[in-house]
């Protein structure tokens, strides 16, 4: 019985009792078929938010680590007693489960070390827990306008892919509080200002389908922005202006600081990455100043001074 592990104390049940009840509920039992075709399968989700690793302007999306927990009730799993047990998450081919999706996804997989992430637990009264960890690439539309000083609103929404809301029902488990880990994020460009979740329906071609959406506003850091952005630019002027204590006839050295804004400017604008850029600009000063001071140093040798 490597497949099953009981959750807790069984009294007198032990795993030559506990198998061949699970096998049992196994026999004739139809995966392609849903549960409780008297109505619709009520399935309840929550979510907890491992990391949001990048958010993209210009792909317009971001990338997120999730744990997504499903439950929904099965009455032809029902079995004696009020435990649970736990079941292989490579035993889930044998059952039936939701076909839920996430709309835009770009790109997303199921994360498979050192097996699939994927649980199985089965209650007594029938009830089916299934739960998987997903990173996923999900579509967000960002308005700019008020960049850097803006906020954006994006979603994270799951659907059922061939079930519409006939046959089953998606709710959140606990509202609001279905979803966990927001509050705790630390992301370098963007705080996480709010969130709230909805239940709604997605109108298609083919019918309606049951829909529940993560809706969270992201605050941009303006303070990330003022270091990485501002304050070396600032530098980069300031640089520029040691040209105006060299005399006008050390040509060479007034092209060599030409040079250096130019290069600079360049690094810190187009090349990419400027988590330096504010350590280049101070060396530079630093090394112009110290031209300017010999340059000086040495006028003065020779009556020249400025």
């Amino acid at each position: 019985s490597g497949c099953m592990i009981p959750n807790n104390h069984w009294g007198d049940w032990n795993d030559s009792q506990l198998l061949p009840t699970i096998q049992k509920l196994m026999k004739g039992y139809n995966r392609y078929l849903r549960p409780n075709f008297n109505g619709p399968v009520e399935i309840g989700m929550s979510l907890d938010i491992a990391s949001i690793d990048a958010i993209s302007e210009i792909n317009m999306d971001y990338t997120a680590t999730i744990f997504l927990r499903q439950r929904w009730r099965d009455s032809r799993l029902v079995f004696p007693g009020n435990e649970s047990v736990s079941v292989d998450g490579r035993l889930v081919s044998l059952l039936w489960i939701p076909d839920t999706f996430i709309p835009d996804s770009k790109r997303s997989f199921l994360h498979d070390v050192t097996v699939e992430n994927r649980l199985i637990r089965i209650f007594s009264n029938g009830t089916v827990l299934y739960a998987l960890r997903i990173t996923a690439t999900i579509a967000c539309n960002m308005d700019l306008t008020k960049y850097p000083m803006d906020k954006q609103v994006c979603t994270l929404q799951l659907e059922s892919w061939g079930y519409n809301i006939q046959d089953v029902v998606f709710y959140w488990t606990r509202g609001n509080d279905s979803v966990k880990g927001l509050d705790t994020l630390r992301l370098a460009q963007y705080s996480v200002e709010s969130y709230y979740t909805s239940v709604s329906e997605a109108v298609y071609e083919t019918g309606h389908y049951p829909k529940l959406v993560l809706h969270f506003s992201l605050r941009r850091n303006v303070l990330f922005f003022i270091l990485e952005t501002y304050v070396p630019s600032i530098l980069l002027v300031v640089l520029s202006w040691v040209s105006f204590w060299i005399s006008q006839s050390s040509v060479p050295a007034r092209t060599c600081i030409e040079k250096d804004d130019v290069v600079s400017a360049c690094n810190h604008l187009l090349i990419g990455p400027r988590i330096h850029s504010a350590e280049v600009s101070q060396a530079l000063i630093m090394i112009q100043m110290a031209k300017h001071k010999t340059n000086t140093q040495k006028r003065r040798r020779t009556g020249l001074c400025l």
